[in-house]
């Protein structure tokens, strides 16, 4: 089965046309890894000492990529980079305040 990974911009949502794809993978496990590092990637580039969680999460819900993955038709998984935001914002502020 192939995967797609599709780009929306949270800057312009429900943009169609500022939405990209981002590459094929042969499973769903190698889209989702793709799929978290680019929301992880936003909090680590966008953090400041100091910052809390909710402001991070609210940046991202403003500015970030919300990536998607496409799947086979016969595959019932799902990917929400809005639901793993919140658990990894929380995740990575508090590893990088305690550095």
């Amino acid at each position: 089965m192939i995967y797609h990974l599709r780009i929306y911009d949270n800057f312009h949502y429900m943009n169609e046309s500022e939405a990209y794809d981002y590459g094929q993978y042969e499973t769903y496990e190698d889209a989702l890894i793709v799929a978290k590092k680019i929301v992880d990637d936003f909090f680590i580039h966008n953090w400041e000492k100091g910052i809390t969680p909710i402001d991070l999460l609210a940046q991202y819900c403003l500015y970030g990529e919300d990536p998607i993955i496409l799947p086979h038709p016969d595959d019932e998984r799902w990917f929400s980079a809005r639901v793993y935001a919140e658990i990894s914002t929380v995740e990575i502020c508090n590893r990088l305040e305690n550095q």
